[in-house]
């Protein structure tokens, strides 16, 4: 299963939740690509985020880490925490899986393919 292409991305976790999208490359067992969301925080609003974020595919296994972000709209000072997100791939138009920060907050997160790249 090739995770070329477009994805819509949402993500719920404690203290709020993410909608955006991700756009991925993957090359054999490496994968690489930019996640663009805005991130809603109860009692707080929102702020949009791009995050640049590589990592594996192994044995139907998605292991993906945020490398570097950049905050592109913000009404706030935003301290952000890149997040490691662990997904087993059985759904090749799905993705589900778990997150955790540096904080070690964890989250629960969906990617569903919007159109693959690949042509």
């Amino acid at each position: 299963m090739n995770l070329t292409g477009q994805w819509q991305f949402f993500e719920q976790f404690e203290a709020g939740f993410d909608m955006g999208y991700a756009v991925l490359k993957q090359a054999g067992e490496k994968i690489s690509g930019t996640l663009v969301y805005r991130e809603y925080i109860y009692g707080e609003g929102s702020f949009l985020i791009s995050i640049d974020v590589e990592g594996d595919v192994i044995e139907e296994r998605l292991m993906l880490r945020g490398k570097s972000y950049e905050v592109v709209d913000a009404p706030f000072d935003v301290e952000y925490c890149l997040d490691d997100r662990i997904a087993e791939l059985s759904d090749p138009n799905k993705i589900e899986g778990h997150s955790v920060d540096d904080q070690n907050l964890e989250g629960r997160f969906l990617l569903r393919r919007v159109h693959s790249l690949l042509s």
